[in-house]
């Protein structure tokens, strides 16, 4: 087991002590108080960035990344729609090999509003080339923003899974969702 002393910041507790943080196998498996010590070393926790277009700061996300974790940021979720705009699926495909060159964990969404414009069309045809499987991916879609947590959505159209990309049953599945909806709606 690792460990490292220092003033912890306990963020739920609102406090600062002094103690210890002991690890294993990359998870933390207990804090120790140290009463009575000080440190010049402060141990705080990573900052996760829930929602950044990494594109408008003008970086590739491995420089985006260079420059965010010296701040704290440990993780970040990139809604990559202007480069999608632009580059379409390449774009994206760049965006995330870029990604994975990078000490932050950087997770990229689904692009949120492609196309750009009600004028295009490239939107619907990214999204089948991402993998989805939906006839109108962006007008079903647009519930969703980011698949960030949890991986569920629940929509006007039924429970949404990401990882699965499709939609799952409630309550007995699509025929009793519909008998629900018929029982509760004003018209009987």
């Amino acid at each position: 087991m690792k460990s490292l002393s220092g003033n912890i910041v306990d963020l739920i507790g609102r406090r600062i002590f002094a103690g210890r943080v002991e690890w294993s196998g990359g998870v933390i498996r207990r804090i120790v108080p140290e009463p009575g010590k000080r440190y010049a070393r402060t141990i705080a926790p990573g900052f996760v960035d829930a929602h950044v277009h990494i594109e408008s700061s003008m970086l590739p996300p491995a420089e985006f990344a260079r420059l965010a974790v010296v701040h704290g940021t440990v993780a970040a979720v990139s809604d990559p729609h202007e480069i999608a705009n632009v580059l379409g699926a390449a774009g994206v495909g760049y965006m995330l090999a870029e990604a994975r060159r990078t000490p932050v964990k950087i997770l990229c969404g689904a692009p949120s509003c492609v196309p750009a414009t009600p004028f295009e069309t490239a939107g619907a045809a990214l999204a089948k080339r991402l993998g989805s499987r939906l006839a109108a991916p962006f007008m079903t879609l647009s519930f969703m923003g980011l698949l960030v947590i949890p991986d569920l959505k629940l929509s006007d159209r039924g429970l949404f899974s990401g990882a699965k990309w499709a939609f799952q049953p409630l309550f007995g599945g699509w025929s009793a969702l519909r008998a629900m909806r018929r029982a509760t709606s004003p018209a009987g």
